[in-house]
C-alpha cells in the first residue's frame, strides 16, 4: 500500500514537472511570436497618420476620378476575353503618358493559346466549376493573347544609376469593370507620371502599366506582364533596387469589423478598413520599411505594414511584385488589402462609385513624396 502510494506520488510529481515545463515553453513560444509580429511583421518607421487631414486635394481628386471613370466607366472590362477593352486601355495610357511630355515605350509579347487553355482547365478543375450545362467563369476556347506593357522612364537627378520600378496592372478579371482592381492603381500611376515629369526624383524611376496580372495568364509561370517586363530589364543588365506594385487602393471603411486578416493577424491590426497597407514577403522587409517610412512623412492617411514569409501567408505576393521578390529583388504592393476588405472584389459591382477618391488622393500624395525622397 505504501509502495503504491509512493509510486502514485512520484508519477504525480513527474506529471507536474512536465506540465510546468510545457507551460513555460508555450509561454516562451507565444512571447516570441508576439515579438516577431509586433517588431518584425508589423513595425514601420514613423507614425501612422491619425486625426483630421489638413490639406485640400480637390484638384488631385478630380484628376484621379477622371482616370477611373474612363477606365471603368467608359472602357469597362479589360481582360483577354475582351481584346477591344484591352486595346482601348492601352491607347488611353499611351495618350496620357505622352500628354505629360514623356516618351511611352511599348513591350509587345504573346501568350500562346495552348498555355492559356492548359491554365484555364486547371483553374476550372481547382475551382470545381462545372463545364456542362453552365457558362464557365473562364471560357476554355481562346486564341493567342497579344499583350502590351507600356512604360516611361524618368532619370534621377542624384543617383541616376539606381533604378526603382513602380507598376500597376490595367487588366481586369472576367466580367468586371475593375474600378478599384485596378483602375485605382492605374489612375495613381498616371498621376505619378504627370508629377514626376515636373518634379524629378533623385533615383531613376520606371513607371509601367502592366498587362496580364489576372488569371488565367497571371497563373502561367513567367507569362504575366510583370514577369515579362522584368525579364527584359535583366536582359539589359538593369536590375532595380526595388519594385512598388500599386494594387487595388481605393476602398476604405470606418465600420467595425470591415477589415479581415489571415489568422492570427487579426489580433495585431485594426478591425476598421480605413488604412493603406504596405505588404510583402519578409525578404523585402528593409525595402518596405524604407519606402513606407518616407510615405508617412508626406501622407495624411493611416498606414500599416505587413512583411511575412510567403510560405506562411501566400497572399503577401498576390500582385505584380511577386516576380521581383522571387528573383531576389525587394518588392511590395501598396493596397487596401483587396478581398480582405473590399466586398466587390472581382465582381461586376466593382464600379466607379465604390472608389473613395478622397482617400485615394491622400495615398497618391504620400506616394509622390516617398518616390521623390528615395535615394
Amino acid at each position: 500500500m505504501n509502495k503504491t502510494n509512493g509510486e502514485t506520488a512520484g508519477w504525480f510529481r513527474w506529471f507536474k514537472r512536465i506540465s510546468f515545463t510545457l507551460l513555460v515553453l508555450a509561454l516562451v513560444v507565444l512571447a516570441a511570436g508576439h515579438y516577431y509580429v509586433t517588431k518584425q511583421v508589423r513595425w514601420l518607421p514613423g507614425e501612422s497618420f491619425s486625426g483630421v487631414p489638413t490639406q485640400e486635394l480637390q484638384q488631385l481628386e478630380g484628376v484621379l476620378e477622371s482616370h477611373v471613370q474612363v477606365l471603368a466607366g467608359e472602357i469597362g472590362e479589360r481582360s483577354i476575353y475582351i481584346p477591344g477593352g484591352m486595346r482601348s486601355a492601352e491607347r488611353y495610357i499611351i495618350e496620357q503618358f505622352a500628354s505629360f511630355g514623356l516618351d511611352p515605350q511599348i513591350q509587345h509579347y504573346t501568350v500562346e493559346a495552348e498555355l492559356i487553355q492548359q491554365t484555364t482547365m486547371r483553374l476550372l478543375r481547382n475551382h470545381g466549376i462545372r463545364l456542362q450545362g453552365k457558362l464557365a467563369v473562364y471560357p476554355n476556347a481562346l486564341g493567342d493573347a497579344v499583350l502590351k506593357n507600356i512604360w516611361v522612364e524618368i532619370p534621377g537627378t542624384l543617383n541616376p544609376k539606381r533604378l526603382l520600378v513602380v507598376g500597376a496592372h490595367f487588366d481586369t478579371v472576367r466580367n468586371t469593370p475593375g474600378a478599384n482592381d485596378n483602375g485605382s492603381g492605374i489612375a495613381a500611376l498616371l498621376e505619378l507620371a504627370r508629377v514626376l515629369s515636373i518634379v524629378r526624383p533623385q533615383v531613376t524611376v520606371i513607371l509601367v502599366a502592366l498587362s496580364a496580372e489576372e488569371l488565367p495568364i497571371g497563373g502561367i509561370k513567367g507569362a504575366s506582364g510583370s514577369s515579362v517586363f522584368l525579364d527584359e530589364l535583366l536582359e539589359r543588365n538593369r536590375t532595380p533596387f526595388g519594385m512598388v506594385s500599386l494594387e487595388t487602393m481605393g476602398y476604405y471603411s470606418d465600420l467595425e469589423g470591415s477589415q479581415k486578416y489571415p489568422a492570427p493577424l487579426d489580433r495585431y491590426y485594426p478591425s476598421q478598413g480605413n488604412f493603406i497597407a504596405f505588404v510583402s514577403d519578409s525578404s523585402s522587409r528593409k525595402f518596405v520599411r524604407d519606402f513606407a517610412g518616407r510615405f508617412r512623412q508626406h501622407a495624411e492617411i493611416a498606414s500599416q505594414g505587413a512583411t511575412l514569409p510567403v510560405s506562411l501567408v501566400p497572399d503577401v505576393l498576390r500582385s505584380d511584385h511577386e516576380a521581383y521578390v522571387l528573383h531576389g529583388i525587394p518588392g511590395m504592393m501598396v493596397t487596401d488589402t483587396a478581398n480582405f476588405r473590399y466586398p466587390d472584389y472581382h465582381r461586376n459591382t466593382d464600379t466607379v462609385e465604390k472608389v473613395n477618391i478622397e482617400n485615394l488622393a491622400r495615398v497618391v500624395q504620400g506616394l509622390i513624396g516617398a518616390i521623390i525622397d528615395m535615394q
